[in-house]
């Protein structure tokens, strides 16, 4: 299995929800890149081979396919030549691969022969982020009429402005597409090629996942230089939420909980903190909060921020509380949270790394999660722990102030900075050491709804409204 931030949650949950709407007949296929170690994933067969024209010429394309949620989705993993059989996903040692113009075209290119290959016509083809923004434009000059039976409409969903696929001119030729679109209307960009852009100025319909993100990127610095394009298409832009699995996010189910509880018993929750203290190596008997921290290690997550906050505070030998804290990234600031577990070690439990259990246990056991993101797209670990009656303590940017509100499911940081930071956990504190309020807001934080289910009608009356809509891209010569 791989994933990577939020859009490996999306990509995975969107599609099982519209397959299982009730009342709605879709066909959705999925398609997705053929990493290291797809042809030994349980329920995933090399199904089909065939040659493409790329790029690079003539390849050799292997489809692995499998199935997604109940069995209705079927999910085809494309691997153009073993181009994607790598240690990392897209470079290593927080370096990119040089190559990954390359590879990501010719993915692109064999992935939008799927329609052919498996004898399917699709009315809406779905891209997401810069990773598959080139088959936008690239679509009618790769998926002839003769192929395509039927006139399509295409999408691109942002998940995150600051990833782009921004590369140099001079690997133009690696797009595939014709010279036209290497211009300031197509793909250019300060002197520069952005397949992100390409898929903004080319599909019929822009999404990313919030209302509040929609908003913040519609100007500078929000849209990393390409806000101008997003205003041009700002009356095909919009922001939908995403959703959680609530299945798997689900307190009184979740196998890597040894204590269950849900919103009509809450009352088990406290003894998984209690379980977990124990398992994690806080001292017993003592009532403090538990601040949670589950995150990538970036600084658009904050981490930095937070991480000298804490630092400041422990000066005077206060954290406000236990911090639980699980992360991965940007190695200066792993070892910045090393230092600051090796001066507190009675405060702070570290784990460097990837965790998925890991992650279910904190916002399982801790009162409180902290995610104090400079920017935030949607964010779906505060809609998590809600669910958990963990209340979340935001940063209210993007999709965090479109998920919690202030005082009622969780607590709003008044500016992001260390004494914004340290006044909202100290206002946290409060809020635990007086008790009555907290279980109010516990209450109302585990009856949001945030499942896929209501996000995905949202999506279903957005494709109908779209296939209503005149097609927006005349393909270039």
């Amino acid at each position: 299995m791989v994933k990577t931030g939020g859009l490996a949650d999306v990509s995975a949950a969107l599609p099982a929800a519209l397959s299982e709407l009730p009342d709605e007949e879709i066909d959705i296929r999925v398609g997705t890149v053929a990493y290291r170690g797809v042809d030994n994933l349980p329920g995933f067969s090399l199904t089909k081979t065939f040659v493409a024209q790329t790029p690079a010429g003539a390849l050799t394309i292997r489809i692995f396919e499998g199935r997604l949620g109940k069995g209705n989705v079927p999910v085809y993993a494309v691997d153009p030549e073993g181009f994607f059989d790598r240690h990392g996903l897209y470079g290593e040692d927080g370096g990119e691969y040089s190559d990954n113009l390359e590879r990501f075209s010719l993915w692109n290119h064999a992935l939008l022969h799927l329609p052919g290959v498996v004898g399917y016509s699709p009315d809406i083809i779905h891209a997401n982020d810069w990773q598959t923004a080139l088959s936008i434009p690239l679509f009618p000059h790769v998926i002839r009429p003769k192929i395509q039976a039927k006139p399509h409409r295409s999408v691109i969903s942002i998940h995150n402005m600051a990833f782009q696929g921004v590369y140099p001119l001079s690997q133009w030729h690696w797009t595939g597409l014709p010279p036209a679109y290497n211009s300031f209307d197509g793909l250019e960009f300060h002197g520069r090629l952005s397949l992100l852009k390409g898929g903004v100025q080319f599909a019929d319909l822009v999404t990313t996942v919030s209302p509040g993100y929609r908003e913040e990127v519609l100007s500078e610095p929000g849209g990393c230089g390409l806000s101008g394009a997003l205003r041009h298409r700002q009356d095909r832009f919009v922001g939908l939420l995403n959703g959680i699995d609530d299945r798997e996010w689900d307190p009184a189910s979740d196998p890597f909980l040894p204590v269950h509880f849900s919103g009509s018993d809450p009352t088990p929750k406290d003894l998984l903190k209690e379980r977990m203290r124990k398992e994690w190596g806080f001292s017993p008997g003592e009532r403090r909060p538990m601040f949670g921290v589950v995150s990538r290690m970036a600084h658009q997550k904050g981490l930095d921020l937070l991480a000298e906050t804490l630092l400041t505070m422990g000066e005077k030998g206060d954290l406000g509380g236990e911090w639980i804290v699980l992360g991965s990234g940007d190695p200066n600031l792993e070892g910045l949270w090393r230092t600051i577990q090796a001066l507190f070690p009675d405060q702070i439990h570290l784990r460097i790394g990837f965790d998925e259990p890991l992650a279910h246990r904190i916002i399982g056991a801790a009162d409180f999660l902290v995610v104090p993101s400079v920017y935030e797209p949607c964010g779906l670990t505060q809609m998590y722990a809600m669910r958990y009656g963990t209340l979340p303590v935001v940063n209210p940017t993007g999709g965090l102030r479109d998920t919690v509100a202030d005082g009622k499911t969780g607590i709003w940081m008044e500016e992001l900075s260390e004494n914004g930071i340290r006044k909202a956990i100290f206002k946290a504190r409060t809020l635990f050491l007086e008790g009555h309020e907290i279980k109010e807001m516990r209450t109302r934080a585990m009856a949001v709804d945030s499942s896929w289910k209501n996000r995905a009608r949202e999506y279903i009356r957005v494709y109908r409204r779209l296939m209503e809509t005149p097609p927006w891209h005349n393909p270039l010569e």
